[in-house]
């Protein structure tokens, strides 16, 4: 791989990982471009970028809680742990089962025409929910259960959280806030398991600066992202990237079809 397309993908993650379009999606769908092969390794250690831009976002929601946590207030902490569990446990189970799909490009196709269905025609409610103490134990749980889906590429784990979140009564703001909070664990614990790995080791020591150059370019545009997503969705709704994953998809049916990629 490339320097020049290590940037690629860590600027398509940077854009796809909290703009929900799918990340996964995009960069199987470059990585067929580009005749990669499986480079599921590097796009999961491309979380590294987009990770430290989601902790530098939300630092200080983060240091909230863990000055709640210190001072016996665990609520939060709680949800986001049972929010968090449902993917670990899929991801933990069935990782070489997902590991596979990230180079089905139907996979991909697939999901990005029934998560971009679904964004079309969620209805935005009035919620009298206004914080993340709002938020009860069951919809914790509900959020969570869909984030197990972002496993499948093509998905957005963003899109299906926020959807979730939008499908049981929440405002899109909180939806998406907490889409991005709860993140935070999942992303660090999918790149450090793959950081500690043999294979990630090995992958890391064979690849530094490509590695260093795509999470230098997913941390940056990462950063601009979740701004955009936060003041987007103060007024409006999922429908825009709703369309967008469906002509997308469209003209992947097409170059499939047609055997282009």
């Amino acid at each position: 791989m490339s320097i020049y397309v290590a940037i690629i993908l860590g600027i398509v993650q940077g854009i796809t990982e909290f703009i929900p379009i799918s990340s996964s999606g995009h960069l199987a769908i470059i990585g067929s471009f580009f005749d990669l092969g499986n480079h599921f390794t590097f796009d999961v250690l491309l979380n590294l970028g987009t990770l430290t831009a989601l902790v530098w976002y939300t630092r200080l929601q983060l240091l909230s809680l863990v000055r709640d946590f210190l001072r016996g207030k665990y609520s939060i902490v709680i949800k986001l742990i049972i929010a968090t569990i449902p993917a670990v446990l899929a991801g933990f189970l069935f990782s070489d089962f997902f590991e596979n799909l990230n180079t089905n490009i139907w996979i991909v196709v697939t999901m990005l025409l029934v998560i971009g269905i679904l964004m079309i025609t969620v209805k935005q409610k009035t919620s009298a929910l206004k914080s993340l103490n709002d938020i009860s134990l069951k919809t914790a749980l509900i959020i969570g259960l869909a984030q197990t889906l972002a496993l499948i590429p093509g998905t957005s784990r963003s899109g299906v959280t926020i959807l979730a979140g939008l499908f049981i009564g929440l405002g899109s703001g909180l939806a998406a806030e907490w889409s991005f909070l709860m993140a935070v664990p999942i992303v660090a614990g999918a790149s450090l398991k793959t950081l500690a790995s043999i294979d990630g080791v090995q992958f890391v020591a064979d690849n530094f600066w490509q590695v260093l150059v795509g999470n230098v370019a997913s941390f940056v545009v990462g950063l601009l992202a979740i701004d955009y997503m936060m003041k987007l969705l103060k007024h409006q709704n999922l429908r825009t990237f709703g369309l967008y994953r469906l002509c997308l998809g469209a003209i992947l049916v097409c170059l499939l079809i047609f055997g282009k990629i």
